[in-house]
């Protein structure tokens, strides 16, 4: 029989706990203090998910229509997450990314959590789920090996345009921190510090093996991003992710194949479409019937990243409207974010980022906002660590 003090929804509900001690931290400006439930049973289906939609990608027929004639790219792309909603009908998938912030602060934030309860977890069926340091860079040694197999993995630079004045310059900082632990240089700049030389890439007199690639320049094609676009077209070096895995797993307009007549054949099909909203890409032929039907649907631009114009379709005006029919967008059908309850008076909306490396989950975190799309300036909001429960 279960217990519903140690239900998962009953404790978002009611547990005012705080498990993380802000003041031992070194970087408390993005967490909550507050952890997230899930149950196993959700977990379960997290997991199993995620092993049908990998599979899914890795079968020449979903890869072709994904990719667009490109061939499936060497790399899986490190850092990736998937993104739910929960709902009655179990969790539901937002988005996939492929440049995911938030896994190495998560794993430095939740080394030493406090108990919860009381020190009560002796006795309740409640465990943290954990990030792993070593399973992080065996991550980035394996990306690197499906591309170099008979090479040690030395040089990492971690790319983005003026690192310094980056949102999470401080998980650039701490990644370089646990590269250099286990044995591997790493390096941060801007990607014009990147040239190609005698078919090497370097940063100076540095040779680099591999560049983290941080930017939203997801197709490489800014002047400024030459070299790596090079680099990774030659396979000079490991780019991960790269334009080829964003295409696989980060273009929007993917959710609504998966939704298509072309993927009833696929393996596990129903299991995926019943963990993604129904999808579907705004055309000429189904925008009518979406303007009657707005207030069900959620649009997000097909190329969109960061929460970036994405639009509610209850809070559509006429000239937004205008905008969607005549850009590149997707519908999906609008699954609400749940509340999680923090204090007796305050509750924030969540959802669950699960952080992965292919099939492989390399953790979770919950993030904690208001507003209508997710973000760091909510009091009291931010990420969050996962308990696992009944």
């Amino acid at each position: 029989m279960k217990i519903p003090f140690f239900d998962a929804n009953y404790l978002n509900e009611h547990c005012h706990c705080k498990t993380l001690d802000k003041q031992k931290i070194e970087y408390p400006q993005y967490f909550s203090e507050q952890p997230h439930f899930v149950s196993k049973a959700d977990l379960d289906k997290i997991r199993k998910f995620v092993t049908a939609y990998e599979n899914a990608l890795t079968t020449p027929a979903v890869a072709s229509q994904l990719l667009v004639g490109r061939p499936l790219p060497v790399e899986k792309g490190i850092f990736s997450s998937y993104d739910f909603h929960m709902s009655a009908e179990g969790p539901q998938l937002i988005e996939i990314n492929t440049n995911a912030a938030g896994a190495v602060l998560g794993l430095d934030a939740t080394r030493d959590l406090v108990n919860c309860c009381n020190g009560a977890p002796q006795f309740m069926p409640i465990r943290p789920f954990r990030f792993d340091a070593a399973q992080m860079v065996s991550m980035f040694r394996r990306e690197f090996s499906r591309r170099f197999p008979e090479r040690e993995l030395k040089t990492v630079a971690i790319v983005d345009e003026g690192p310094e004045q980056q949102f999470f310059y401080p998980e650039f900082l701490l990644t370089q921190n646990l590269l250099m632990r286990h044995g591997i240089e790493a390096i941060i700049i801007p990607p014009e510090k990147i040239e190609i030389r005698d078919t090497g890439v370097y940063a100076g007199d540095i040779r680099l093996d591999f560049i983290y690639n941080r930017l939203t320049d997801f197709e490489l094609k800014a002047a400024q991003n030459a070299a790596i676009s090079r680099a990774y077209e030659e396979g000079l070096a490991t780019v991960s992710p790269n334009p080829a895995v964003h295409a696989l797993y980060a273009r929007k307009s993917n959710l609504a194949a998966f939704w298509s007549s072309e993927f009833d054949a696929v393996a596990n099909v129903d299991q995926i479409r019943r963990h993604i909203p129904e999808t579907v890409i705004v055309s000429a032929a189904n925008r009518e019937e979406l303007w009657k039907q707005r207030k069900q649907w959620f649009f997000k631009p097909i190329d969109g990243y960061g929460g970036k114009a994405v639009y509610r379709g209850d809070k559509l005006t006429g000239r937004v409207w205008a905008e969607i029919a005549a850009g590149s967008y997707i519908a999906q059908k609008y699954v609400p974010a749940r509340m999680r309850q923090l204090k007796a008076d305050l509750s924030l909306k969540y959802d669950l980022r699960v952080y992965n490396y292919g099939d492989e989950i390399l953790g979770m975190m919950a993030r904690y906002y208001q507003g209508q799309t997710t973000n760091f300036r909510t009091e009291n909001g931010g990420l969050a660590s996962v308990m696992v429960a009944a």
